[in-house]
């Protein structure tokens, strides 16, 4: 009987040991995903903030530059003419944000599923989706409060 309770109480903890090495591998895999996923996305954020601030730094040169053409312009025309300059390069900036905005948004979006796909082991074999990728034959939502 002794035997048979020592054998149980051997597994017991044979059991218990392996639950814990695997939650213990479990919550290191989601420990160094999230902090790479942390350092990889302040570096991109970094990056994308000093684009930014770098064109706004261009344009108010460009505006200071537009202010001194203007006030020193012989004509009115051409006053006219320097501002119309400024706001073109003034549109193309922003058009430059907006397509920044869009890469940076994909650029977050994949470091999210790259985070994701190294906890939960990635997309599945056979070439199945998974469960973070939408499929044709998941359609549109539709919206409950359209008009």
């Amino acid at each position: 009987m002794t035997a048979n309770t020592s054998d149980a109480a051997h597994a017991a903890v044979t059991q218990l040991n392996r639950q814990t090495e695997q939650a213990r591998d479990g919550l290191r895999r989601q420990s160094e995903a999230f902090w790479d996923f942390q350092d990889r996305l302040l570096d991109h954020m970094e990056r994308m903030n000093h684009t930014w601030f770098r064109r706004r730094h261009e344009g108010t040169r460009a505006a200071l530059q537009t202010a001194c053409s203007m006030w020193t312009s012989p004509t009115p025309a051409d006053a006219v003419q320097a501002y119309l300059g400024w706001a073109n390069g003034s549109m193309e900036r922003l058009t430059r944000d907006a397509l920044d905005m869009q890469g940076h948004m994909a650029t977050i979006a994949d470091l999210v599923l790259g985070a994701t796909h190294k906890v939960m082991g990635g997309p599945s074999e056979a070439g199945q989706a998974d469960i973070m990728t939408p499929t044709e034959a998941d359609g549109p939502e539709p919206m409950k409060n359209a008009a």
